[in-house]
């Protein structure tokens, strides 16, 4: 029987984790070891980690999710490590069901998500994305091996895998991702656990949306560029090149419905549209309600519709400034509360893109002098002047979003497991000090 470590990195979360340590503890799996890691924490996280039954409690100071997981990577002995942020909560049979398939030969799992909060427009957005991703997205990933994300609000992960790989690798802004593709890299089998559930606290209004969506957005492009090699691969292909084209194709046919309403033409289109969006919307309700019922997925249709552009206008954003512009997300943002910092274009990457758009100006100019078309000719011309100048870096009393050189290191080329910041020693916090000092350390 495979033993468990259950690994909770946690900051600000004294509402959650109690009820977060009572649920792994209470689950029809005997749990070895709970270490929580209170990073960064003001309120009484680690205090009421510890009154709830968790075996070993380490406060730090680190920022970073993959940073406080590291830490805790010495002091577990368990033959696997299930994870759960602070802020979510196990179903029943949640952890059995995960380790069973980790039992059945597999490297790495994860649960399905739902949100925690029962209503509200973004919940009911994301409880309709969540539950159409456990019934075609996800499935499909697992079909062909190539999980885009194992969840990081639930995982479970062989102990020896892990440390194979070096540990939770950082440096880019999405660490859940990170992980999942570095054992894709390494060889690793990752599988998805369709049955088991997992509630974590959504974003439920729209401050907090919009602060957590962008990272997400460019954590992925982050990571796709960190793992640009793996991308060759058809599995991989498979799975990110359908992720990119679905995003492409829907600005390709925003714009050909706003031609086509402009020009008044082809406007049989519409029909043919109408019975695409039809039985897309058919489907959908379909699998969403196999999840959460009709109900549920006639209350999450639209919200989840309308911020599907929102998402997809995040993505094609990040997508153009992690690898046009090169400015990288670089901060912990939702929740948290921490500020947003974006790091400045380098003056190489300036300079070429200057040049880059001066070139594609002055082509557009040639061929619209040479076909006589003068609102072609002003678009090259435009763009020859505009583009250069609009990369001209403006000083000036105004805020910055990038911050100090410090934050100018090159996500793409970050190493697979930075090394931690001198940040203070974390603080040890256990009801039996001595017999957790006599627990071996394993190598990192």
């Amino acid at each position: 029987m495979l033993t468990i470590a259950v690994l909770i990195p946690a900051h600000q979360e004294e509402t959650t984790i109690g009820e977060l340590v009572q649920a792994c503890l209470d689950q029809p799996y005997p749990v070895s070891q709970l270490i929580v890691v209170a990073d960064s924490c003001t309120d009484r996280t680690a205090q009421v980690a510890r009154e709830a039954g968790a075996t070993l409690v380490l406060e730090t100071k680190y920022a970073d999710k993959a940073a406080n997981q590291n830490e805790a990577m010495p002091f577990i002995t368990a033959d696997v490590i299930v994870g759960f942020d602070g802020d979510s909560k196990p179903m029943p049979s949640c952890i059995p069901l995960m380790v069973a398939d980790i039992a059945r030969g597999y490297d790495a799992t994860c649960s399905s998500i739902l949100p925690m909060q029962n209503t509200g427009f973004f919940i009911e957005a994301r409880r309709f994305a969540y539950s159409l991703g456990s019934q075609w997205w996800r499935l499909c990933q697992r079909q062909v091996g190539r999980l885009q994300v194992l969840t990081g609000a639930s995982y479970a992960f062989r102990t020896d895998v892990v440390r194979e790989v070096g540990g939770f690798p950082n440096g880019l802004i999405s660490a859940d991702m990170d992980i999942t593709w570095k054992l894709h890299e390494g060889g690793y089998k990752a599988w998805y656990t369709a049955d088991a559930l997992t509630l974590t606290v959504d974003p439920e209004t729209w401050a907090e949306y919009k602060a957590q969506m962008p990272r997400w957005a460019a954590g992925y492009f982050q990571n796709v560029a960190r793992y640009r090699r793996l991308m060759w691969n058809w599995r991989s292909m498979l799975t990110v090149g359908t992720a990119m084209f679905d995003l492409v194709t829907l600005w390709w046919w925003v714009l050909v419905i706003a031609y086509n309403l402009t020009t008044w033409q082809h406007l049989t289109m519409f029909k043919y549209m109408g019975y695409w969006f039809a039985g897309h919307t058919a489907l959908t309700m379909y699998l969403v309600s196999r999840v959460v019922g009709w109900k549920k997925a006639a209350l999450g249709f639209w919200p989840y519709t309308l911020l599907n552009f929102y998402n997809k206008y995040l993505y094609t954003r990040s997508m153009i400034r992690e690898w046009l512009l090169g400015r990288h997300y670089a901060s912990w943002t939702g929740r948290s509360g921490r500020k947003t910092v974006i790091t400045p274009m380098t003056a190489a990457r300036r300079r070429a893109l200057g040049m880059a758009c001066a070139l594609a100006g002055t082509t557009v100019q040639v061929f619209g002098g040479w076909e006589g078309s003068t609102p072609l000719y002003a678009a090259g011309l435009a763009v020859t002047i505009g583009g250069p100048l609009s990369l001209i870096r403006l000083r000036g009393k105004g805020r910055r979003r990038a911050s100090t050189a410090g934050h100018q290191t090159a996500f793409l080329a970050a190493p697979a497991v930075a090394e931690p910041l001198a940040l203070p020693e974390p603080r040890y916090a256990e009801a039996d000090v001595e017999s957790t000092l006599r627990i071996p350390a394993a190598p990192r």
